[in-house]
């Protein structure tokens, strides 16, 4: 009896984590399909956001995870968390796509690029959104590699392995986007 009523509220407890079907998701149910976009689309779209210089941009990858997503539902294995998964796939979906539409300098060859520390008291005066605007702002390539070293912490060496670029590449991005940054915020 203690065995059901625990694995009744384990089941209670996974649809209070995520209200979709997986069940109707591998049926290819439109309408579940529907409700999961709509369910993960605000936890989801701040990956593809942090990679690219406009709100459209994010959509058109993120609906594009999406397809993939429910195209492969069917490789999705239940004990794993579903957000996790779907997070996954954008993610891959949106470096995918930098790597793509981006051509980066692979002739710079920078062992060590100096290292520029952004100190400034207008930043404490900023919020989230005003901050991630002028990241936005940042040429693309170097708005990518920063976003996936101070944001998503990979290394040089990992950046320099998902993008397709040296390390000293990655290095020279990163230096060019806090530089730049820099400037922002001591114009304010």
């Amino acid at each position: 009896m203690e065995a059901k009523l625990y694995i009744k509220n384990l089941e209670k407890e996974k649809a209070i984590r995520h209200p979709i079907s997986i069940e109707r998701l591998v049926a290819r149910d439109n309408l579940e399909q529907h409700k999961a976009y709509k369910y993960l689309y605000g936890k989801m779209i701040g990956i593809p956001l942090r990679y690219t210089q406009s709100k459209n941009e994010a959509q058109d990858i993120l609906n594009a995870a999406f397809f993939k997503v429910f195209n492969s539902i069917d490789q999705y294995i239940e004990q794993g968390d579903f957000t996790g998964w779907v997070a996954k796939i954008v993610f891959n979906t949106t470096i995918d796509h930098v790597r793509k539409s981006l051509k980066y300098k692979n002739n710079i060859s920078l062992d060590e690029a100096p290292i520029v520390q952004v100190h400034n008291k207008a930043i404490e005066t900023l919020d989230l959104e005003e901050i991630n605007s002028y990241i936005q702002k940042l040429p693309k390539s170097s708005q990518v590699v920063f976003s996936l070293y101070v944001v998503d912490g990979f290394s040089h060496k990992e950046i320099a392995q998902k993008l397709s670029i040296s390390e000293g590449t990655s290095k020279w991005h990163l230096n060019n986007a806090r530089t730049k940054l820099q400037n922002f915020f001591n114009k304010l």
